[in-house]
């Protein structure tokens, strides 16, 4: 099984994947979050870092944009950093992007999603798309679906859940199935991995998949890839050392280019709402780095979290 990590806002940045990749592993591909333009014609500023392509390995770019003007400037702005593979984001569910309809806003317009691939779509670089099953109603799906099959598109990543419904409610069995059924494209199971038992559940339910994409799981459960493949894994003790080898990377990497502790702890205190979950008395240890107000108290509530061990 191919597993992807999926692209989080705010948490499966540069920094991230490069410490996980080093430490942890199990990944095969890694997917940026979402690049945007600035002011309509540039890439944002702190972006250029996400994209450097002598960093990282097995690393798609992906996008968000609505118009031609932005399909074409990260298609050939990409190509010329030597990217092979982009991906389209018609999935965020965020509303203040769904209102400018990108993400899954664009969904319950096919014929836009077509006017931009028609013109925008060269074969010197390979397009997949992430989507959900629609925004406001799965009656969205098979419109976009059809459009899609009209195209070269090298896979389609789909979260079963409609876009108002965020993360909340359950996934849509019978709706990917029936993306299974209609589309012409290779498709990737994204949505609520979150164990081991969750990823057995799902090849069960859809045999033939040979690629699923996993995001808050793999925060929750940092070896969660590693289990899936079916590795031995390390001691506990080992994994608690790799777990805070993985911290310490971080950690020193934002310290090399944030200053002050507002700046740090912006970046630092919100993957413990998922990086919590590896550890034995999780909600203490959330507890403690939440309330930590400054670099100093939060360096006693990560050596606080240490102590009480990874969960078995």
């Amino acid at each position: 099984m191919k597993l992807s990590l999926a692209p989080l806002q705010g948490f499966t940045n540069l920094v991230f994947r490069r410490a996980f990749a080093k430490y942890i592993g199990g990944i095969d591909q890694f997917y940026t979050p979402f690049l945007v333009l600035q002011n309509g014609d540039k890439l944002k500023s702190s972006h250029h870092r996400e994209i450097d392509p002598n960093i990282e390995e097995n690393l798609v770019p992906q996008f968000i944009g609505n118009s031609l003007k932005e399909f074409v400037f990260f298609r050939d702005h990409l190509i010329c950093l030597g990217y092979t593979k982009i991906n389209w984001n018609l999935g965020c569910p965020f509303p203040m992007l769904v209102n400018k309809r990108k993400g899954s806003g664009l969904l319950p317009f096919p014929n836009l999603i077509e006017d931009v691939l028609s013109e925008g779509l060269d074969d010197r670089i390979e397009l997949s798309v992430k989507m959900r099953i629609g925004h406001d109603s799965i009656e969205e799906l098979e419109p976009v679906l059809e459009v899609l099959n009209k195209f070269k598109i090298s896979e389609i990543i789909v979260h079963p859940r409609l876009g108002i419904q965020q993360y909340k409610g359950e996934v849509d069995i019978e709706a990917f199935n029936k993306v299974l059924s209609l589309s012409k494209h290779p498709v990737v199971y994204n949505g609520d991995i979150c164990s081991l038992e969750d990823y057995q559940q799902r090849l069960e339910q859809f045999p033939n998949l040979d690629q699923m994409m996993i995001g808050r799981g793999l925060l929750k459960d940092i070896f969660l890839a590693r289990k899936i493949k079916g590795e031995n894994l390390p001691s506990a003790n080992e994994r608690l050392d790799l777990l805070e080898k993985l911290h310490g990377e971080i950690y020193n990497s934002y310290t090399a280019y944030l200053s002050g502790d507002t700046q740090l702890l912006s970046k630092l205190k919100p993957m413990w709402e998922y990086f919590s979950a590896n550890f034995n008395n999780e909600r203490k240890v959330y507890k403690a780095i939440k309330k930590s107000g400054g670099m100093k108290k939060y360096n006693a509530a990560v050596a606080f979290a240490f102590q009480q061990g990874i969960k078995e």
